[in-house]
């Protein structure tokens, strides 16, 4: 009673510096808010609650965790080493979203009583952070879960590529009685897209329908998704018409599943009846005309597409690069190339690798390799581009079966690391050739 009576006097005592500290948080002022702590604590001024939450809230949302010790340093000095439940539940869930798991798991094993909120924000903060094993334990010890933690867990299966588990566990979710919502079908939709798994699409499909969330734009365009990758393009497209509404994803959607199924016609119709288009869009059609050898069409829509005034992305130029290099058109290939550069367009792995395959395919080997070496520059150290002008050599050069050795040899001294296909790329340069042994011993090694 008389701490709290002393801290009461202490408030009044500066009340324009708690009140400017309440106005800099309403404000989102956060560094400034957070600068007038350490004059509040050498006076032993204690914060309301709300206040502090605020605090937190905002450390969260701009993932500032040195901001987030002030403020836990601020509650230890005045007196609150142990918070009450609902802000150590703040700071659990601050420190798990700026990525700081210990000082997170550490308020929370001196919590002395813990709800399912206090559970929930430590299992997401270890399934954001990719920590899958620590979740996994988390999730076992826990006395109660709701659909909150099974979605965290069957997402972070997906994220690490457990879709055996995200698979298994959505099963065991099936058979409680603790509700669903769209989350819940969101994480195993993603397996099925990448799996390709038509059954469980099926089954997710009638139990979307049976609970009422088809209604859900995002979920009904991840079910024809679903399709459209397994090869299901006419369950794909009846999901498709039955949608009351359609956003810009659901119609790209569906031209990425028709170009996938090779079937281009049907691809442009959907693009020509959109509603209203984007670079997402623009790039379904451009890369599937590209995919299926039709070059010349990829370039048009390109020019069609910058004359309309859309922002083009890398995406966009890979295609065309990739389009180039099929109908061996150089002259434009290096104008896009030109173009690609003033525009800023970053040179990631998928631009580099389409800008080798174009130039080798024109045969301009000495570019496609200088491609290659301001990519590693740029720090891409990344295996593909290295695979593509390997597998280049041996298409298209004469001597590229050795050339091919000497670029691995290269890639292992830059310190890129090798993958499966990179030595199926190496056998298939190798084959009939008397640098085969060679192939055969980097194998092994």
């Amino acid at each position: 009673r008389r701490s709290t009576d002393m801290t009461a006097r202490k408030t009044r005592k500066y009340p324009c510096l708690v009140q400017k500290l309440f106005d800099l948080t309403c404000r989102r002022r956060l560094r400034d808010a957070v600068d007038i702590l350490p004059l509040l604590s050498r006076n032993g001024i204690r914060l309301k609650s709300r206040v502090i939450a605020s605090l937190i809230r905002q450390c969260a949302d701009e993932k500032s965790v040195d901001s987030g010790n002030l403020v836990g340093l601020h509650l230890k000095l005045t007196g609150r080493k142990r918070c009450d439940l609902f802000l150590s539940n703040h700071l659990i869930f601050m420190y798990a979203k700026c990525g700081d798991l210990v000082k997170a798991r550490e308020v929370f094993d001196k919590m002395p009583v813990r709800n399912l909120y206090s559970w929930n924000n430590m299992l997401s903060g270890y399934c954001n952070s990719g920590m899958i094993k620590a979740a996994v334990r988390l999730f076992d010890r826990m006395p109660g879960r709701n659909f909150l933690s099974w979605n965290a867990m069957v997402t972070a299966y997906v994220r690490c590529g457990w879709f055996d588990e995200a698979v298994k566990l959505y099963m065991e979710l099936r058979k409680l009685d603790i509700g669903f919502n769209e989350y819940s079908f969101a994480g195993v939709l993603s397996v099925c897209v990448k799996l390709k798994e038509l059954w469980l699409t099926k089954q997710l499909h009638c139990q979307v329908l049976v609970v009422g969330f088809l209604s859900n734009m995002i979920l009904s365009s991840s079910v024809t998704d679903a399709y459209s990758k397994c090869g299901e393009m006419g369950d794909a497209r009846r999901l498709f018409d039955d949608m009351k509404k359609r956003d810009t994803v659901a119609w790209t959607i569906l031209i990425s599943g028709y170009s996938q199924a090779a079937d281009m016609t049907s691809a442009q119709e959907i693009f020509d009846a959109m509603p209203k288009r984007n670079t997402f869009s623009w790039n379904a059609l451009i890369g599937g005309y590209s995919r299926n050898g039709k070059g010349d069409h990829s370039l048009e829509l390109f020019s069609q597409m910058m004359m309309l005034g859309f922002e083009s992305d890398e995406f966009t130029y890979s295609s065309c690069f990739l389009a180039c290099g099929t109908t061996a058109f150089l002259e434009i290939g290096r104008q896009l190339h030109t173009r690609a550069i003033t525009s800023g367009i970053r040179p990631n792995v998928a631009v580099v690798s389409s800008l080798i395959r174009m130039y080798s395919s024109c045969r301009r080997f000495d570019i496609a390799k200088r491609v290659l070496t301001n990519g590693n520059r740029h720090r891409q150290h990344h295996v593909l581009p290295w695979n593509t002008m390997m597998a280049a050599l041996s298409d298209h050069h004469g001597n590229g079966k050795r050339l091919a050795l000497r670029i691995f040899f290269e890639m292992l001294s830059l310190g890129v690391e090798p993958e499966a296909d990179t030595f199926i790329v190496l056998f298939d340069a190798c084959r009939g050739s008397s640098v085969l042994v060679e192939g055969i011993r980097l194998f092994e090694s």
